[in-house]
């Protein structure tokens, strides 16, 4: 299964968190989308990243809590550069998330650590497609059936 455009090439997501184990183990979580995925562990390297790559990314996939900059920040300058993009915070601590503010942006979400592959996939697929499954994948038990958790 493979999440794409309509002009066949691969969705791109950003995936910027703090502690590179987690970074790791998300992008084996992810790879059953068959995104291109792009890695940062701060948000001074996702933005170089994204300037560098030169072309809008499909979505954000950013914890909240970081050093120096956080994944709201984050959010906001890549938003300054691309209007409109999707965002799903990735975090541990989604009660601090809504202490400090009463409700998301439009194109934004989060899903709560730990997480399994199952729930990461569904989450970006819901974000980006409004489905569980990327369209023209068929859903597959296995996949729902990892065990594995961020």
């Amino acid at each position: 299964m493979t999440a794409t455009r309509p002009n066949s090439s691969p969705l791109t997501v950003l995936l910027v968190d703090d502690e590179p184990p987690v970074v790791k183990i998300a992008v084996r979580m992810l790879a059953p989308l068959g995104c291109e995925i792009l890695t940062a562990t701060c948000g001074a390297d996702a933005l170089a990243l994204y300037a560098a790559l030169g072309r809008p990314i499909d979505l954000l996939l950013t914890d909240l809590h970081m050093p120096i900059m956080n994944g709201r920040a984050l959010a906001m300058a890549l938003r300054s550069m691309q209007p409109g993009l999707k965002v799903l915070y990735f975090t541990g601590r989604s009660d601090e998330l809504f202490a400090e503010l009463t409700e998301l942006e439009p194109h934004e979400a989060f899903i709560d650590k730990p997480v399994t592959a199952a729930a990461i996939c569904q989450a970006v697929s819901l974000h980006l497609f409004g489905t569980l499954a990327p369209p023209g994948a068929a859903s597959s038990r296995s996949q729902q059936a990892h065990g594995a958790s961020v």
